[in-house]
């Protein structure tokens, strides 16, 4: 609620601090003495307009600050968040207005837009006669209290209309993501086929490269790898060669052996060595007759690593790489296939999924449209208690585009006088009426509304006897569960107020200001007194005074 207000330089109010309670605040005062003047500082504060005449005279700005204390709504915490701003404790907002048509806003200490503050602000307070201050004038808000009015069925049902349709417009975006994609899908396709194809002809494996490379530099040398294997073959084997002269030895150390054990062991090293060298001559052999001088298959091979090392360079830089890359390659050709094959899925979950929307709206119609005959029902008979007989409200269930809240917003209409037809409450054109009108709505709604402050301006404009001493019951009974500002004319309204304060103009340094003053006691009655008899108080008007608060108890 607003604890506080603060106020300096506005008009002809040079430095005000109105101290507010819970419950409802009464501003009273003669005709003219800056009673309104006091809900324009209140406007301006949550965002209202601004102008240079709004600056006292003389001065280069003014500046309006409001305390409101916990607790706060949901809705003022999550814009807030979104700000940056933490709602623990106390809420500070500030306006300052600056000759030229600049203005700073803050809350909590931190600048923020006029936007932000407007935002914030109309979760705060709703003035009743400034209409865009009056949030309940908004479709949406009218739309949110029928389901808070219907119960906790028809807030379920709400959530669930909600849930479905994201779910559709889920399934829509897949789906719309799926047409737009398909072209570069297929694309994609084609190219993954190709190189799937390239490298798959290829036949890779890891060890063929090396293999390929050591093949091409044997076929490149082939005829000088004759040429050493040729002269390798005849030390070794041809008459007189290593092999022969070697078994020669052997034969001559054996029989030494046969004379001396001590040569024996020399003999056996020597004959493996003999072996050995055989050995190596039939493997020479062999390995000069396996050389291959074929030219043709030279350029097979250089061939071979040509295409390699494209494929390298195309897809990785190794062949484990290239290898690799056609894996996953193959896999994502998958995935897109798959993503081929989901579209038709993904139109039967879309279908569904509007068939559940539809349901859901269709139920949450039914809910809304009982709720509406009862909110229709109970408004117009508070009407007739405030001296509308003639009244008779009720709620449109109009059709939109289906969206978050179903296919449908709630409009409260009213027709004032039977035969002149129903319009759109936020279409009334007289004030006082319409405050009367939303008075009514608020003693149905105020526990609904979560906006914590609300501010009557003469909502009592025009009324009198039977009908003034209504609207006074009535805004008692708002006041139990938010806190009201009334200004008014009217000694009923004052004598049920829980906190009354006094507003005058005084003469002070050459300038009008305006005061105000916190009435108790005996200052109450005779302000009250006034407000019955005007400049003619007497002993009778003061005892009426007193019995008005007597009563009002």
């Amino acid at each position: 609620m607003l604890e506080e207000l603060y106020v300096e330089n506005f008009a002809l109010i040079e430095k005000l601090r109105l101290s507010l309670t819970a419950g409802l605040n009464a501003l009273t005062g003669e005709t003219g003495a800056g009673k309104s003047l006091v809900v324009d500082t209140v406007a301006l504060l949550i965002g209202g307009r601004t102008k240079d005449n709004l600056i006292r005279s003389g001065c280069d700005r003014c500046y309006i600050e409001g305390l409101f204390s916990p607790p706060f709504s949901q809705q003022i915490k999550k814009q807030l968040a979104e700000t940056g701003i933490e709602t623990d404790e106390n809420l500070i907002l500030c306006r300052e207005l600056i000759r030229g048509g600049r203005s700073i806003c803050r809350i909590n200490g931190r600048t923020v837009s006029a936007g932000i503050l407007r935002q914030v602000g109309r979760l705060l307070i709703n003035i009743h006669g400034q209409m865009e201050h009056m949030l309940l004038l908004e479709d949406e808000q009218q739309l949110q209290l029928l389901d808070s009015f219907g119960g906790e069925d028809e807030l379920k049902q709400s959530v669930e209309v909600a849930g479905s349709y994201h779910q559709w417009q889920q399934y829509q975006q897949q789906l719309n993501d799926y047409h737009d994609n398909k072209e570069q899908r297929s694309k994609r396709r084609e190219l993954l086929a190709f190189e799937i194809k390239e490298i798959a002809d290829a036949s890779l494996t890891v060890d063929e490269e090396q293999n390929l490379k050591d093949e091409s530099l044997r076929l490149a040398n082939a005829e000088r790898l004759l040429s050493f294997t040729a002269d390798t073959c005849r030390l070794l084997a041809e008459d007189r060669g290593i092999s022969e002269q070697l078994s020669e030895a052997v034969a001559a150390l054996n029989k030494t052996a046969e004379i001396d054990k001590k040569a024996i062991e020399l003999s056996q090293r020597l004959s493996s060595l003999y072996y050995e060298a055989e050995d190596i001559s039939r493997e020479v052999a062999a390995y000069r007759d396996s050389l291959d001088v074929n030219n043709y298959r030279l350029e097979d091979v250089e061939s071979r690593l040509a295409l390699l090392g494209r494929l390298k360079s195309k897809y990785g830089g190794s062949i484990e790489a290239v290898i690799n890359y056609c894996r996953q390659a193959k896999e994502e050709f998958s995935a897109l296939e798959e993503i081929d094959y989901g579209g038709q899925h993904l139109e039967e979950q879309l279908t569904k999924a509007k068939d559940a929307y539809r349901q859901t709206a269709e139920q949450l119609h039914n809910l809304r449209r009982q709720a509406a005959d009862k909110l229709a029902a109970a408004v117009t008979k508070e009407l007739h208690l405030l001296c509308m007989e003639q009244a008779d409200f009720r709620v449109d269930l109009q059709p939109v585009e289906p969206g978050i809240n179903g296919n449908e917003k709630a409009v409260f209409m009213i027709e004032t006088n039977r035969g002149e037809g129903f319009k759109p409450v936020a279409a009334i054109a007289s004030g006082g009426e319409l405050s009367r009108i939303v008075l009514g709505i608020k003693v149905i709604l105020a526990q609904l509304d979560q906006v914590p402050t609300l501010v009557f301006d003469e909502v009592d404009s025009g009324l009198g006897g039977v009908a003034l001493n209504a609207v006074a019951e009535r805004m008692a009974v708002v006041a139990k569960t938010a806190q009201a500002i009334c200004v008014t004319h009217a000694a009923p309204m004052a004598a049920v107020a829980d906190h009354h304060l006094h507003i005058s103009k005084m003469f002070q340094y050459d300038r009008t200001v305006i005061v105000i003053k916190d009435l108790q006691g005996k200052e109450r009655i005779t302000e009250i007194a006034r407000m019955i008899a005007g400049d003619k108080v007497s002993d009778t008007t003061l005892q009426q005074a007193e019995e008005l608060l007597v009563k009002s108890k």
